[in-house]
């Protein structure tokens, strides 16, 4: 019974001790970059070659764990360029004092040239294992391994679940 007590008390103080990481108010400038080998999609969108994003970002936590944002999306690949405005927002939930996992929901539009042809974008993405490491307080290191995204190119749409297959790095100035 004294292990359980112990236990219980020395979890109750991490969880205090951690959820405090993120405060209201707080806000944060950095950017999203990410790469991959191949692309997809239907209809001659995308189809394959490489790929290139680098994404700006700004945010503000609007309460303790939960911050919206938003970024501006530069993407190219080798048939395709497009820019996309898309907000989001995440929630931080503590994992140890420096690391969060923070799951992300996304849905925004632009436009780009796809294979010579001006095409409308909407997208709609889920992050679902995102991280971020603070090193330091300011500085945060975050990376999204697995993702579900659902992409509407003019016409033609895409749904993709993508497990390491393009993973997005990002680092975060807290200010």
């Amino acid at each position: 019974m004294k292990r359980f007590t112990f236990l219980f008390i020395a979890i109750a103080t991490l969880s205090v001790l951690t959820s405090n990481a993120q405060h209201k108010g707080d806000r944060y400038a950095g950017g999203n970059i990410k790469f991959a080998l191949s692309s997809s999609g239907s209809n001659g969108y995308m189809t394959t070659g490489t790929y290139f994003s680098i994404a700006p970002e700004f945010g503000y936590f609007v309460s303790d764990r939960i911050k919206v944002g938003g970024e501006i999306s530069y993407e190219v690949s080798s048939n395709a360029h497009a820019v996309s405005v898309i907000p989001n927002m995440a929630y931080y939930q503590p994992i140890t004092d420096k690391l969060y996992y923070t799951p992300r929901v996304a849905i925004g539009g632009g436009v780009g040239i796809y294979s010579g042809y001006v095409a409308g974008i909407f997208t709609l993405a889920l992050d679902l294992a995102s991280f971020e490491y603070r090193p330091i307080e300011k500085l945060g290191i975050s990376a999204n391994l697995l993702n579900l995204n659902y992409n509407l190119i003019e016409r033609t749409s895409s749904m993709n679940f993508c497990l390491l297959y393009s993973p997005t790095i990002g680092f975060h100035y807290y200010f």
